[in-house]
């Protein structure tokens, strides 16, 4: 039993010591943003300390004020003493309002970095980290996690830099005027530590507690906002009322929870303190009165000593809860700096100037965050210039193959085996699980029930014979356009939303892509034309307006690959029709990937792609598909264009390609 509990004791010990750690790990860290601008920092620490200095000593002044003046009579030198006295404080005035106005700049200077250096690591992540992090939460690290930082940064280190320098000093002159009374009020101590350790520790939890739940409910408040039209279209107002109501509840607890904690142990020290000065006013009486081995001016000057350990009492109490809420603030904020990004730039890129657009997928395998595959084994050809549809039902992995081109996500780099049709990964200790069975990997063979099974190499998608984990990210996506099926704009001008790609563009650039896309005609009705702002995501335009900015906006970036998912799918047939004419000459030349579930679209590409659960299950040209009597040839046969969208949406044998419903079509 005794081994148990002394077992049971280090291993809480180890837990607190990895806690303190972590914690101290933050505050260090933030320590090292603010020692960026070292002389700030360091001055106001110093600006602090020395008015704490000043102030410290006038209490010695009072002392000589009490004994030489008043009681000893000395009219001479209350002049001296008083302006003695007014000098200090005036000293300190102005130390304290240096430090104050310092520590004021040095906190702005250090969020200002911290906000850089996180919007730069959001920029940089993949999409794998946002489809395992909620956009709410993700704001609220970036916004109210860095204000309660800013909040320690600018309070907190002068605080308790100035509590600790004012708790030193003050013993140290205390001990300088009496030290049997000093010896008394060093008992406090201990009694000091123990408090602020046990309120460090309950009140952490209960800080990170309420953060994370502040993510939850800003989340919850992003989806509404941005999905309004959903509520109301479907009259859910209320529930999701009482959804937000919920969450909004949640938070309220823990903030209630975390006020309870600090409204409780934040007075209990300065009470320790003044019950403290009740009993030195008895000691010092008696000392006075009967032992009289203690003056008057020294008695009222070691309480004016005593009261000025309230303040750092106070400082440090307040600076632990600020320290704690700046920690568990920084566990969620330094996270987002410290997640690891699945697609990294290749340390050597290769030279991306003679990009022609040739892109081939071998063996490319595919799952989202480690789940079971969304594609298998795709290998595919594409010649530079050449225009590929890609039909399939919904969840086919259309959507999936084209993310990967511009390395939104990288292909699974484990080697497979193929057995029955299926590709099944082998893992870091050359083990494979078929049918619940696990089988090793002897020399790039696997041995199953009366079958050989040969080790395929993990797959690659190469763009002119390079694999594209070899080009710098920048360079290869700069040289793919994307427009999506929901488009994005941001609420800038038209000029400024078609020339995101190529902010030094023309106007005369701008307009003819704008032409191209058949959109300018549009542009020219409005009051400011391409200087028209478009409003939150677009929200003035509507849909197809929206998809043909979009479209001339990857048309001026001038790409050589292009991918359209389904960017024709909110437009009327006759301007489709004008679009396609468009396209047509525009995408000469360029290597050009279609997501598409319109035949007259298809019937258009050098290659359609027929994928069904993450595979190819046919390829040609229209007239080779229609030949060889297969899938292609059944849609185009038995269905109008309509009829083949909806079949498509209703494919009976289609699979969610993620939990999350990102990236199904």
């Amino acid at each position: 039993m005794e081994c148990v509990t002394f077992a049971t004791l280090i291993i809480r010990v180890r837990k607190l010591n990895d806690d303190g750690a972590e914690q101290m790990g933050h505050i260090r860290r933030l320590t090292g943003y603010a020692l960026r601008r070292r002389n700030l920092f360091l001055g106001f620490l110093a600006a602090s300390a020395i008015g704490t200095a000043f102030n410290l000593l006038t209490p010695l002044v009072t002392i000589q004020i009490v004994d030489q003046v008043i009681l000893g009579s000395q009219l001479d030198l209350l002049v001296p003493y008083t302006l003695l006295f007014i000098g200090l404080n005036i000293l300190y005035a102005i130390f304290d309002m240096l430090g104050r106005y310092g520590s004021a700049i040095s906190s702005q200077h250090v969020i200002y970095s911290l906000r850089e250096d996180l919007y730069e690591s959001l920029m940089e992540k993949d999409l794998s980290f946002y489809d395992q992090n909620e956009t709410g939460q993700l704001l609220a690290r970036v916004t109210t996690d860095v204000a309660f930082m800013r909040e320690f940064l600018y309070m907190g280190y002068r605080v308790l830099f100035v509590g600790a320098v004012q708790l030193v000093g003050t013993y140290i002159v205390m001990w300088s005027v009496n030290t049997t009374l000093t010896a008394y009020m060093l008992l406090l101590v201990p009694v000091m530590i123990v408090f602020i350790y046990a309120f460090a520790k309950k009140v952490r939890p209960v800080f990170l507690s309420a953060r994370n739940q502040y993510g939850v409910l800003s989340s919850v408040l992003a989806e509404n906002v941005v999905g309004h039209k959903v509520v109301r279209s479907f009259a859910a107002e209320e529930r999701e009322a009482l959804r937000v109501e919920r969450e909004n509840r949640g938070f309220l607890y823990r903030r209630v929870q975390a006020g309870k904690l600090e409204a409780f142990f934040q007075p209990m020290l300065p009470s320790i303190f003044g019950m403290a000065v009740g009993f030195l006013i008895y000691i010092g009486g008696y000392a006075i009165l009967v032992t009289t081995n203690l003056t008057l001016g020294e008695f009222v000057g070691f309480v004016s000593l005593v009261t000025m350990l309230f303040l750092p009492a106070r400082f440090l109490s307040w600076g632990v809860g600020t320290y704690q809420r700046a920690s568990a603030s920084g566990d969620r904020t330094f996270y987002i700096l410290d997640a690891i990004d699945e697609v990294m730039d290749p340390k050597y890129p290769v030279d991306a100037t003679g990009f022609v657009g040739a892109v081939d997928f071998k063996n490319v395998s595919f799952g989202y965050r480690g789940d079971s595959y969304i594609l298998r084994d795709v290998s595919l050809h594409v010649e530079p210039g050449q225009i590929v549809a890609l039909l399939g039902g919904t969840g086919s992995g259309k959507t999936s193959l084209v993310n990967l081109i511009p390395r939104f996500y990288d292909v699974d780099d484990s080697s497979t085996v193929i057995y029955q049709g299926r590709s099944y990964r082998i893992d870091d200790k050359g083990i494979v699980i078929i049918g619940g069975k696990e089988y090793r990997v002897v020399n790039d063979q696997v041995e199953t029930d009366g079958e050989t099974l040969t080790v395929e190499p993990p797959g690659a998608i190469k763009i002119d014979g390079i694999d594209i984990r070899h080009y710098a990210l920048d360079d290869l996506r700069r040289r793919i356009g994307m427009v999506h099926q929901d488009p994005f704009l941001f609420s800038t001008t038209i000029r400024e939303n078609i020339a995101f790609g190529r902010m030094g563009a023309s106007l005369e650039e701008v307009i003819e892509a704008a032409k191209a896309a058949m959109i300018h005609d549009f542009i020219m009705t409005l009051e400011k034309g391409y200087d028209t702002e478009i409003g939150e995501r677009g929200v003035t335009l509507s849909g197809g307006q929206k998809q043909r900015v979009a479209i001339a906006r990857a048309l001026l970036a001038n790409p050589r690959i292009l991918i359209l998912d389904d960017s024709t799918s909110s437009v009327d047939a006759k301007t489709e029709l004008l679009i396609q004419k468009a396209l047509e000459n525009l995408m000469r030349g360029r290597t050009t990937f279609i997501i598409t579930h319109r035949l007259s679209t298809v019937r258009n590409a050098d290659l359609i792609v027929m994928m069904e659960r993450g595979q190819i299950v046919e390829q040609g040209s229209h007239e080779e598909l229609i030949a060889s009597r297969g899938l292609y040839h059944n849609i185009h046969e038995t269905l109008t264009e309509m009829e083949l969208a909806a079949s498509i949406s209703l494919d009976p044998f289609a699979v969610a390609e993620s939990p999350r419903g990102e990236h199904s079509e």
